[in-house]
């Protein structure tokens, strides 16, 4: 089965995924359209692709450079969606664990939406970003660093110290 075919067999899961993955990566309203977009550049570059076990993994790193292109654009015309930051929070906490994720430097901020939000291993992350693993590991240790800075002000209940 060639990867056109496995595109369209596993399309609407493919797309799911992608459309979850661009938004925790502040796509906002444009995620379903770049999730098409690169199901769509999967299937016409199929010859790019080397490794067809691999073609999940391809189509999240197509998903995420249109992504990241989509977010410089925005950045340019001087507009923004917000990120969603996939990450489960206690909600009897008022900490607004979102703003602090949100305020993150972009590629700390990409490596913990995809690995604690969206619950990918660190390599898989890495494949998306096109880092290395220790590079994601660098990220998350700096992110959970910032975080803990920005959080410090709230005692174990959740308020502001």
């Amino acid at each position: 089965m060639g990867v056109r075919d496995r595109v369209d067999a596993n399309y609407t899961k493919l797309f799911a995924d992608l459309t979850v993955l661009c938004r925790a990566l502040g796509a906002g309203s444009s995620a379903e359209d770049i999730a098409q977009d690169a199901l769509l550049h999967a299937r016409e570059r199929e010859h790019q692709l080397r490794d067809e076990a691999k073609l999940e993994a391809w189509v999240r790193r197509i998903a995420a450079r249109r992504t990241f292109e989509h977010l410089k654009r925005q950045r340019r015309q001087g507009s923004e969606d917000q990120i969603v930051a996939f990450v489960p929070v206690d909600p009897s906490l008022s900490i607004d664990v979102s703003a602090a994720i949100t305020r993150l430097p972009g590629r700390e901020r990409v490596a913990v939406v995809l690995v604690y939000g969206l619950g990918y291993e660190q390599e898989e992350a890495a494949q998306v970003m096109d880092v290395t693993r220790g590079t994601v590991a660098t990220l998350l240790h700096r992110a959970r660093r910032h975080l803990a800075e920005r959080l410090a002000g709230y005692d174990h209940a959740g308020e502001p110290a």
